[in-house]
């Protein structure tokens, strides 16, 4: 009797992420399992081509991949309010890890969440759901065990792995102070995060560019990775001080004995052009002397992060509240204008995002001198009457980093590729919706920067093998049917940052767990995402 599938994806060219060469396949599918690979030797032979199936794909003239996982996200609330997850699972993307940049919600006591929930709202975006539904997000966990819970509960359309957020433990322990944590306060974190790794978590996230993880010393830090195991760090700076900032993590690694990850790696302004070769020496230096590092990036030469973080410390430590109070204070306000016009930086490379209110949301996408005009402002002044109205829920985009740069990081061994995309209200950074097919279509197919077997272990292969996930981000018989179909002569994104909320071209079909999450094109709205217990895969 012939095999029966549940699926048969017949005639594609399987890329497997690892890197190898394509080979045209069919591929059976049995419940969440690749079950069958059948190499076809040559033209229009198959030994699955008797086989019978629930759903037949014609993927010839396609590229059947493992389905991409996204090592740098911020879903965190996304993902309850919206689990569904459209953004990701229409460029196919099957696996989303988060928290990062240490912003997050799990491990936290009640205090902190409030104060988190608050001061990082701008990142997170709207609670809503696709039809302006409200009350998708219940904020009652605590734990990691909880938290994680929450997906699984509801459903999500990709798999998530979890990272323990440094900003909820600190803030757990000291709230928003910026000092050093003294000895007792070290072990509380400690105790902390041991018990979230307990429940499943990866590793941790830090980002000591942002308060209040920034006043964390090297005690803090590596007293909580080296628990965690593995840390991806927010750098403190990616512009001036970037080959500083860049020591200071590798220092951290080899301080706490543990695996580092680079988040977002860039190389942000003049002073940077063209020293991608030089920044990438210290790293593989670093790895011949027994640091393991490692980074993710996304294709775009701009950032995006929340308007807050251009405040000075003092004007941040407390409760957003308090933030709220001093925005409204006139003195205050003086004097932060103050300190954001003695900011060396040049303006007309931020552009306002992620807004709500109706004072501000028809200047979404405008340059901040332009908003600025447009409201008969000074920029300092418009920084802080935004911040203040859409009470700290603003973001913005900086466009600052260089093309030749980006390149070129794209191509060294130890990059993967990570979206860091946020999920707002409104307009937002177009690499929330197009970081992989944009790597695939300009970088791999136009310009060859990268092979597109090699732009597929950066999406699947090489971050699995770097979180330790098992039996996912290769194709192989008995791993799990995590997959995406694409048109490697069509796939590209098609959002801009005048228009960010478009889905790309050529993504055909994506499974999760062996359930079409898009086929033909459109989204199927499944939710058959797992939550990946690093103590329990």
């Amino acid at each position: 009797m012939a095999q029966h599938y549940n699926v048969l994806i017949m005639g594609g060219s399987v890329i497997d992420g690892t890197g190898a060469p394509a080979q045209n396949a069919d591929i059976g599918i049995v419940g969440d399992t690749i079950v069958d690979i059948a190499i076809r030797h040559e033209a229009g032979a198959s030994g699955l081509s008797n086989a019978s199936a629930d759903t037949v794909i014609d993927a010839v003239g396609q590229v059947v991949s493992p389905g991409f996982i996204d090592i740098h996200t911020h879903a965190d609330i996304a993902l309850l309010a919206r689990p569904e997850h459209l953004p990701k699972t229409m460029q196919g993307v099957t696996t989303e890890v988060f928290t990062n940049c240490g912003l997050g919600f799990a491990p936290i006591t009640g205090e902190a969440l409030e104060m988190q929930r608050k001061y990082t709202a701008g990142l997170f975006g709207s609670e809503t759901g696709e039809n302006g539904e409200r009350g998708r997000v219940d904020w009652g966990w605590r734990s990691v065990a909880d938290f994680l819970s929450r997906y699984e509960q509801a459903g999500i359309g990709t798999n998530v792995a979890y990272l323990i957020p440094h900003g909820a433990v600190r803030v757990s322990v000291l709230g928003m102070q910026e000092r050093a944590a003294t000895a007792l306060e070290i072990e509380q974190m400690r105790s902390i995060v041991q018990q979230g790794m307990e429940e499943g978590a990866w590793g941790m996230s830090t980002g000591i560019w942002y308060a209040p993880m920034r006043s964390a010393e090297m005690a803090e830090l590596k007293a909580l990775f080296s628990t965690a195991g593995f840390f991806a760090t927010h750098q403190r700076d990616y512009g001036t001080s970037l080959f500083e900032a860049t020591e200071e993590s590798l220092n951290i690694s080899r301080s706490a004995g543990v695996p580092v990850q680079i988040s977002h790696l860039q190389m942000n302004g003049k002073g940077n052009i063209g020293r991608a070769s030089e920044l990438l020496t210290v790293l593989d230096h670093a790895r011949l002397t027994g640091v393991d590092v490692t980074c993710d990036t996304y294709p775009y030469t701009a950032g995006s992060t929340f308007m807050q973080s251009l405040l000075p410390s003092w004007a941040v430590e407390g409760e957003p509240e308090q933030i709220l109070v001093r925005l409204a204070d006139f003195d205050t306000r003086n004097r932060i204008c103050l300190h954001l016009s003695s900011l060396d930086v040049v303006w007309e490379q931020y552009c306002l995002i992620g807004v709500s209110s109706k004072e501000n949301r028809s200047l979404e996408g405008l340059s901040f001198p332009e908003c600025a005009a447009a409201r008969g402002l000074q920029i300092p002044e418009f920084i802080c009457a935004v911040l203040a109205e859409d009470e700290l829920r603003a973001c913005y985009v900086h466009h600052a980093a260089h093309e030749a740069n980006m390149r070129e990081i794209l191509t060294w061994s130890g990059q993967m590729v990570g979206s860091d995309g946020l999920h707002l209200s409104g307009k937002t950074h177009p690499r929330l919706y197009g970081t992989f097919p944009r790597v695939l279509g300009k970088y791999a197919r136009e310009e060859n920067v990268i092979s597109l077997e090699t732009a597929v272990y950066k999406m699947t292969g090489f971050p699995a093998e770097r979180l330790g996930l098992k039996r996912r981000g290769t194709v192989q018989k008995g791993y799990y049917a995590d997959l995406t179909v694409f048109n490697p002569n069509r796939v590209l994104d098609t959002g801009t940052y005048t228009d960010p909320l478009r889905y790309p071209e050529g993504v055909e079909h994506v499974f999760v767990n062996g359930l079409a999450v898009k086929i033909n094109g459109n989204p199927t709205r499944a939710r058959n995402g797992r939550v990946l217990r690093k103590n329990s895969q």
